[in-house]
């Protein structure tokens, strides 16, 4: 089967927010939240046999339509980076449009199938409750594990691809339901192998993970190992600079700390995602840039550093071989 990642959206939590006046807000295109499609197809540019959606947050849906034909639509595997709304908040609408694929097709609706770490899916089962129980076949890690920890690969049942979760840290998240005190490790990214490539998807973890610059222990100096040398890497950028707002961790990496992974990292290509800006504020490097903008400036200081491969901002709905 050939392999492919299509980018459903890659907008960060607050996409487009009431009252602001500021240019990336004040856009007109469609807009969603980072997630992102592996498909698979028999050969290149046949129907879509296969697919592992990662995170479903706003707009996502609607990402979807536009990539599936009415009778290719399907979803195989659903995975979570974590609980987050941005990243759970079409849950309903998935879950409920494809028992209507279902009906419709005069089948009967298979619960679908969903990785997550044990954290998020208690997350999940308590503010999605209904879609948890009826819409969704949850098999959550039974693990707490500390930032930078392997798991084991994702039982896909499919032939010619391994997606392995690898545990980080991601401020806002790392909390237990029961009691908001707790810290409780909820977070992952991935890290997606075919027999052609690697792409690691790194999105919504704090700049508090040092491991994968400077691993410390073998459990970190193997999880930063396989992150290592990617074809494609989705990297988060929520800001230019700013990482504490208010007194607060804002939970993601600044373009700053994103050039120190993409240094250690050396992927061939990075794809921003996540890109915000309000934080930075009025009149500050980051602030109501458009897309376009944080390419630009991007790939001017990736230049500057000599960082390795190129950077880009993707687009909505962009098909890539992996």
């Amino acid at each position: 089967m050939n392999y492919s990642l299509v980018v459903n959206g890659f907008g960060n939590a607050f996409l487009q927010e009431f009252g602001c006046p500021c240019p990336r807000c004040a856009r007109k295109d469609p807009v969603a939240n980072v997630s992102a499609s592996i498909i698979g197809r028999d050969r290149d540019g046949g129907p879509i046999r296969w697919h592992a959606l990662v995170d479903v947050g706003l707009g996502v849906v609607d990402s979807l339509r536009r990539t599936f034909r009415a009778e290719e639509a399907r979803v195989d595997w659903l995975l979570f980076t974590h609980w987050h709304p941005d990243h759970s908040l079409e849950l309903n609408r998935l879950g409920e449009t494809m028992r209507r694929t279902a009906r419709r097709r005069g089948g009967r609706f298979s619960r679908i199938p969903t990785w997550c770490r044990e954290g998020t899916g208690r997350w999940l089962a308590k503010n999605f409750s209904y879609e948890w129980y009826r819409c969704l076949d949850g098999r959550p890690s039974k693990e707490a594990e500390p930032p930078g920890t392997l798991l084991e690969p994702i039982p896909l049942g499919t032939s010619g691809i391994s997606i392995t979760p690898v545990c980080v840290s991601h401020a806002g998240a790392d909390i237990s339901p029961d009691n908001f005190k707790e810290r409780l490790y909820n977070c992952a990214c991935f890290v997606v192998q075919t027999d052609k490539s690697k792409t690691v998807l790194l999105w919504d973890l704090d700049s508090g993970n040092t491991w994968v610059t400077n691993p410390e222990t073998e459990t970190q100096k193997k999880a930063a190992e396989l992150l290592t040398g990617a074809d494609l890497l989705l990297l988060d950028c929520f800001s230019w600079t700013v990482e504490e707002h208010a007194g607060f961790s804002t939970g993601h990496l600044s373009f700053a700390t994103a050039r120190t992974f993409a240094k250690v990292l050396q992927p061939k290509e990075t794809l921003l995602v996540h890109m915000g800006g309000h934080e930075e504020g009025e009149g500050n490097p980051g602030w109501g840039w458009t897309d376009e903008m944080w390419g630009r400036e991007a790939q001017r200081l990736w230049a500057e550093d000599g960082l390795p491969g190129t950077v880009r901002v993707p687009v909505m709905g962009e098909e890539i071989a992996i």
